[in-house]
């Protein structure tokens, strides 16, 4: 049974108007205002906007709650509002630009609801000081309540962050990344909690689940040996980490290091192992060149290894370069067809093997099937395969990056 909440200067008909606002059309524009007018340099960041997208959501929502009587500004809970002032705070905003992003969104829903009471007075449903004047102080009241729990959740996350050094961590890594703090030395080495002379692995999370992340971490630095580990969040999906190996990191030891991040399940990018701040700099940035080609590869693990793919990494600078070696090199067999994918499938697993019958069963298929599909890639190709397996290695490998052509073949 729903109970009619009696704010005072609510009324009939502004409880009635609120039952014709489209929430979801309203929160997309509020979030849009904001996005456009408060942090448009983060439009690019996924987890930012589809934060951003949920408080806004939450507010709209709550708000037309509060207009149509259905919730008590007492009992406004504005979680998702608080989530986003958490990631506010954990990447350096001030304070003031969440505020901001307040009063950007209430002016542009204010704008939204005074039309509709305009419209509604046009109709002769009411008078627009009745609609606007009781309303207009619910919208207030609102905001003035959800901005007090969210002033609080920053501040609260701030002190702690300043308590663990975090904030300091992350201004001074980003420091060091953008070059703006060229050396790491004693005083460097405090502030991070983390030694520059040793080797470095560095790793790209793309996750907005802080504790899994964290936890996945220092399970690696457990199972690998790692002296020492250093996470910094730069934005709302994305975490830097570093770990830290005083007597170095041969294959042995990374080879276990990715099969460990493999196991965590988190998407995780592993850069090359580099020592001093040139190799924390230069791991880290192989860490996030790997992390880039997740978007292209086709069937991309939750871990990538820079090491796996420094081939795809360097070839892929050029990806119109890339695209016209793949179609010069497969021909056909580069469209988007079942047919063709199955057997590019077949010729990477056999190049990769060395092996038909080794191929037939990383493929679950009969050791026929992978010779009936080899002969006709050669024959579509007009050439013997064992000339070319070089180039048509890379073209596969490619073509397993960027995906097929468009254009698709007739099978």
């Amino acid at each position: 049974m729903s109970v009619t909440v009696l704010h005072p200067g609510s009324n009939t008909v502004v409880r009635g108007l609120a039952t014709r606002v489209d929430v979801a059309a309203r929160a997309d524009a509020v979030s849009g205002a904001i996005l456009g007018a408060v942090f448009p340099d983060r439009a690019d960041d996924a987890t930012f906007v589809a934060t951003l997208s949920r408080c806004s959501q939450e507010n709209v929502a709550n708000v037309v709650a509060v207009l149509a009587g259905r919730l008590a500004l007492a009992d406004v809970d504005a979680q998702c509002a608080c989530d986003f002032a958490t990631l506010m705070a954990r990447l350096g905003v001030p304070l003031a630009e969440l505020e901001r992003s307040y009063w950007v969104g209430v002016e542009r829903l204010w704008q939204d609801w005074f039309d509709l009471c305009r419209t509604c007075s046009v109709e002769g449903k009411g008078e627009l000081p009745d609609l606007l004047g009781g309303s207009t102080s619910l919208l207030f009241g609102y905001v003035d309540r959800v901005l007090a729990q969210v002033v609080r959740r920053y501040n609260s996350v701030t002190e702690e962050m300043s308590s663990t050094c975090e904030d300091r961590r992350r201004e001074l890594v980003l420091r060091l990344l953008d070059g703006t703090q060229a050396e790491a030395g004693d005083a460097v080495e405090e502030t991070l909690g983390y030694r520059m002379r040793a080797t470095h692995v560095g790793l790209l999370f793309n996750s907005e689940r802080r504790r899994e992340v964290t936890r996945g971490l220092a399970t690696l630095r457990a199972e690998s040996g790692a002296r020492a580990a250093l996470l910094v969040q730069p934005d709302a999906g994305t975490w830097f980490g570093w770990l830290s190996y005083p007597d170095g990191v041969d294959p042995a030891r990374l080879d276990g290091l990715r099969r460990v991040a493999a196991a965590t399940g988190e998407p995780v990018a592993i850069g090359d192992p580099g020592r001093g701040l040139a190799g924390f700099l230069g791991s880290h940035q192989s860490a996030r060149r790997t992390a880039e080609l997740r978007a292209t590869l086709r069937r991309a693990p939750s871990c990538l290894c820079a090491r796996d793919l420094r081939l795809e990494t360097f070839l892929l600078e050029n990806p119109d370069s890339a695209r016209r070696f793949v179609r010069d090199e497969l021909g056909g067999l580069a469209a988007g067809t079942e047919r063709a994918q199955r057997i590019r499938d077949t010729l990477l697993a056999w190049l990769a093997v060395g092996s038909q019958a080794r191929a037939a069963t990383e493929l679950g298929v009969h050791e026929n099937t992978v010779r009936l599909r080899i002969r006709v890639a050669g024959e579509e190709l007009g050439t013997a395969l064992t000339e070319r397996r070089t180039e048509l290695l890379v073209a596969l490998r490619l073509c397993e990056a960027l995906g097929p052509e468009a254009e698709s073949a007739e099978s």
